[in-house]
């Protein structure tokens, strides 16, 4: 069977299956609609298709799920919390910074929080060594 034959038998199926032509895929003799208001007949009856999805009609915050609103009252007392847990936090570092050796500093600057845990951690692991050879 040669190339023009398995062409012409698709065409051939393509039009008894519901295909009405072969069109051209260039813009100028496509039929395809491009905007709401010059919608062809062919398209039309895609918009009563649901495909399965409910209707769903009511505004975006009308059903709203999550938490309630926490009163001022709450809030505030709840920032202060965390105020008072982030100083904690580095207060903690500063005085693990000042049980490190000068070595672990880089020129002055001070360490990150996760460079102070990094440091601290190989600091006790070379302690421990120098302890177990002893």
């Amino acid at each position: 069977m040669n190339l023009d034959a398995v062409v012409t038998k698709m065409l051939t199926d393509w039009s008894v299956l519901g295909g009405d032509s072969v069109r051209s895929a260039s813009p100028e003799s496509s039929s395809v609609c491009s905007s709401p208001e010059t919608r062809c007949s062919e398209h039309r009856e895609l918009d009563d298709f649901s495909f399965g999805f409910p209707e769903r009609r009511s505004p975006p915050n009308a059903h709203r799920l999550g938490k309630p609103k926490m009163s001022v009252k709450r809030r505030m007392k709840a920032s202060e919390r965390e105020k008072m847990r982030m100083r904690s936090l580095a207060e903690a570092l500063h005085q693990l910074r000042d049980y490190l050796p000068p070595d672990y500093s880089r020129r002055g600057q001070p360490l990150t929080k996760i460079q102070t845990l990094k440091y601290t951690i190989e600091y006790i692991n070379e302690l421990s060594e120098l302890l177990s050879r002893a």
